[in-house]
């Protein structure tokens, strides 16, 4: 049995998310641990495999043989009071998992994972018979070679191919946590966290008895801001709902994940956000009609359908001012929202979260589980009031 894991920072904020003493928060054992290894027979049986790539990293194609090997897969969410980042401290987290004397520091290094404040651990149990593939030192990587005689073989290749394959799985369930985590906590003026610039990090390690092998794998699906509250927690529940429907091409979810893919926020990830809530309405619809039904579907009142309705409206405007080029996106600049100043790292939060109750209208609706793709347009309206506003008089 081989190990793949899968070393990245994190903003998934599960300090607080348990009661823990002075001394705990120094403690780098996982402070939460997601198991996913259910789902694997559920991504089996509708076929997750024949989904449509959307992804522009880590889409390669796969098969049910290459799903067949893996046999569980944990992702371990590592906080504690300092930042990691601070005198190596990360070297600690890695040293749980694999034997870190066994890889060259300076490859480590090259991860970025120097930066990171807070680590994920994703850890994947597979079957192969395929080799662990041969690790190349410092000086034999400038050897060519060495390089073809020990590295390029054809064991070493088709190792590489099913690996390669794997993570493009691997990916596909973090990006399965991610969205049933957004779907649990929603953003309350999280703007802080967004950073002038992104944040790659991440490497892989195989191992087997005593063979390990390394490689950089830089990714940032785990870098926005979440708060990890544990009394709220009901991501295991979401996950068992969701999945049903995961094997479907959702174009709302894909823009979702992609706004969201990074704390380092620009016009591109707001524009996206909006391109999501444009996405659960049919072809044709007008911003208007947007505005006018939204709030209905998520509005508990008429001050909050108020506040739902000039949100959306600012965020047309402001994405109508990026796309027409008549301004630079500026998270700092404000607007206002029925008259009260508001950032426009704000108003991408207050987005986020009427986009999330938005999913949740849609999954109670089971919108998502028509593989066509229903769409909320007029009919739906028609069948949630079939008797009429005039009735409610």
């Amino acid at each position: 049995m081989k190990i793949l894991r899968w070393f990245t920072s994190t903003n998934i904020d599960t300090r607080f998310s348990i009661k823990r003493s002075l001394n705990d928060l120094f403690q780098d054992t996982p402070t939460i641990t997601f198991d996913l290894t259910e789902h694997i027979n559920t991504f089996h049986q509708n076929k997750i495999w024949e989904k449509p790539k959307y992804r522009t990293e880590y889409n390669s194609i796969y098969s049910e043989s290459e799903l067949n090997l893996l046999k569980s897969i944990k992702i371990h969410l590592h906080s504690k009071g300092s930042p990691y980042s601070n005198t190596h401290n990360y070297e600690k987290v890695i040293s749980n998992y694999i034997d870190i004397e066994k890889i060259e520091r300076h490859k480590i290094l090259s991860s970025n994972i120097s930066t990171s404040t807070q680590i994920a651990v994703i850890e994947i149990e597979f079957d192969s018979l395929k080799k662990i593939i041969d690790n190349l030192s410092y000086q034999e990587e400038k050897d060519v070679g060495v390089l073809l005689e020990k590295y390029l073989t054809s064991e070493n290749l088709e190792a590489f191919y099913e690996l390669r394959a794997i993570k493009s799985i691997v990916c596909e369930f973090l990006q399965f946590l991610i969205f049933n985590l957004h779907l649990n906590f929603l953003t309350h003026e999280y703007e802080f966290s967004f950073t002038d610039k992104p944040n790659y990090v991440g490497f892989t390690t195989v191992s087997e008895d005593s063979s390990i092998h390394y490689e950089t794998d830089m990714i940032s699906f785990l870098n926005h801001y979440i708060y990890f509250d544990l009394k709220n927690n009901q991501v295991a529940e979401l996950m068992r709902r969701t999945s049903h429907f995961w094997h479907l091409q959702n174009s709302s979810i894909h823009f979702f994940l992609d706004a969201l893919k990074d704390e380092y926020v620009t016009h591109t990830n707001f524009i996206k956000l909006v391109f999501t809530l444009e996405s659960f309405f049919g072809k044709n619809i007008s911003n208007d009609y947007i505005t006018l039904t939204v709030p209905l579907f998520i509005g508990n009142d008429i001050a909050r359908m108020k506040e739902v309705r000039a949100i959306l409206k600012e965020s047309f405007n402001q994405r109508n001012l990026i796309v027409h080029g008549s301004e630079v996106f500026n998270t700092n600049k404000t607007v206002l929202i029925e008259g009260k100043a508001t950032s426009i790292g704000t108003l991408f939060c207050e987005l986020k979260n009427i986009i999330i109750l938005l999913f949740h209208f849609c999954i109670k609706e089971n919108l998502f589980l028509n593989k066509s793709g229903t769409k909320i347009n007029h009919e739906l309206i028609f069948k949630l009031l079939p008797n009429g506003i005039a009735s409610k008089k």
